[in-house]
């Protein structure tokens, strides 16, 4: 299986993503790591199976979104020769558009 990387970008979004969980409640965090977490290695097992559907208007060639399970997030990553890049986890209804451009 090829290697997980993620961006800074990622990284923050995450970050930021389970803070606003645990404000709410601690355990509905974890819940949230656990899903990003079973996410990740379903596209690690099968890094064809997120949606291409962003490729177009963003022009970013190959960028996949892979919809979480249990949570409204999408995890924007592409694959290289040897590793999976994870660019961005953001909920379905931000402007990902203006985000990415």
């Amino acid at each position: 299986m090829k290697q997980i990387r993620r961006s800074r970008e990622a990284g923050k979004d995450i970050d930021g993503i389970v803070v606003y969980y645990s404000r709410q409640n601690l355990p509905l965090a974890n819940r949230f790591i656990r899903d990003y977490e079973a996410s990740l290695r379903a596209i690690e097992k099968m890094p064809g199976t997120g949606s291409l559907r962003f490729v177009n208007e963003l022009g970013i060639p190959d960028l996949r979104a892979y919809s979480m399970h249990d949570f409204p997030y999408l995890v924007f990553y592409r694959e290289h020769k040897d590793s999976i890049h994870i660019d961005r986890v953001l909920h379905m209804h931000r402007d990902i558009l203006g985000i990415f451009l």
